[in-house]
């Protein structure tokens, strides 16, 4: 009897949430992969274009009205 109550309460809760899959189609943990490898050289290099990028004139002017 009491290893039927406990198959009927293993599994509820997350048991209808959907996994989630990391970039490299794994699920769970961080599986690495040529996929998620290449993602994250990619957000890398969108992440360091934009700290190159000058800021613009009204920035500057807004934060030059602060002090």
């Amino acid at each position: 009897m009491s290893a039927k109550k406990g198959s009927d309460t293993e599994g509820t809760g997350d048991s209808k949430r959907p996994k989630r899959s990391n970039a490299s189609g794994n699920v769970g943990g961080r599986g690495g992969g040529k996929r998620g490898g290449d993602l994250g050289r990619a957000l890398r290099s969108v992440y360091d274009d934009t700290l190159r990028e000058p800021v613009p004139d009204d920035f500057l002017s807004l934060i030059g009205k602060l002090d």
